[in-house]
């Protein structure tokens, strides 16, 4: 007998896990920022969702839908009072084809909208949410479970062919701001012995984006950055004021005089205690 031919499906998207579902009334409240190594989906119900995400501003319009990706610092604008109530839902998707979804706005048709409102409500049926995890109701098995995955992963192939956008307006503005922000941190914590990390959260920002705003409005890395900013605090003090090197590595983050006239000759070619004589 002729061996039947099979079609082979294969798993372009999967949905591994649930970490949390909430459904949330915005209004006049003010939203924290925050990063976190899952995928998150904010649905905006009615009303507008307004939110940094690294640094850049974005309005999410009634009946869109905007995916975060993990990892990508986004927090209320702090500007605009909120208007929106949206269902939220993060999840764990260790496939390729998410990547399609990062940080980017939706508006769904019909067709989506009631996928997506039959598998939140299927959510709120089969699961409650606790604390910071999901776990399913005492009448809620396997079957239902897997119902759940097929309703998730289906709304999000039926996303997956769409273009999307990301809302531009004010974007150069935003990212003036961002990068404004972060020098003005740099500038007072000179003396830490400031992290990428560090920067990054206080700045509310991811260190994609710091690294990014920094090539853009300062044509290097955010190292190189804090670097120059060091050497030009010193070029200054050692001028201007009464502070010996020793005090001057201190406050401009160098820590000890021997990094300090190291890198102090390397990047202006005097020692301090040339530069200091100099006309």
């Amino acid at each position: 007998m002729k061996e039947r031919e099979k079609l082979h499906l294969p798993t372009l998207l999967s949905v591994d896990a649930l970490n949390s579902m909430y459904h949330f009334d915005l209004t006049n409240k003010v939203t924290r920022g925050e990063l976190h190594d899952f995928y998150e989906l904010v649905w905006v119900e009615k009303g507008f969702y307004y939110v940094i995400l690294d640094g850049e501003r974005i309005v999410v319009p009634p009946g869109s839908c905007i995916v975060f990706a993990p990892n990508a610092f986004h927090s209320g604008d702090g500007t605009t009072q909120a208007t929106a109530t949206v269902s939220i839902v993060s999840f764990d998707s260790s496939s390729a084809a998410m990547q399609h979804f990062g940080n980017r706005v939706f508006t769904p048709n019909e067709q989506q909208h009631a996928l997506w409102a039959r598998f939140f409500a299927d959510c709120s049926r089969f699961c409650e949410q606790r604390g910071r995890g999901v776990y399913p109701l005492e009448h809620t098995g396997e079957r239902e479970l897997q119902v759940l995955k097929a309703e998730l992963e289906l709304f999000l192939l039926s996303l997956y062919a769409e273009e999307g956008h990301v809302e531009a307006s004010n974007r150069k503005q935003y990212r003036k701001e961002s990068f404004a922000r972060i020098a003005e941190y740099v500038k007072d914590h000179l003396a830490e012995q400031l992290r990428l990390s560090d920067i990054a959260v206080a700045c509310s920002v991811s260190e994609t984006a710091l690294k990014s705003l920094c090539r853009e409005f300062c044509g290097c890395g955010p190292i190189e950055y804090l670097i120059s900013v060091r050497v030009a605090t010193a070029k200054r003090l050692i001028r201007q004021s009464g502070m010996t090197f020793t005090e001057i590595a201190v406050a401009t983050g160098f820590g000890g005089l021997h990094y300090f006239s190291r890198v102090f000759r390397a990047r202006t070619g005097m020692t301090p205690t040339e530069y200091a004589k100099a006309p």
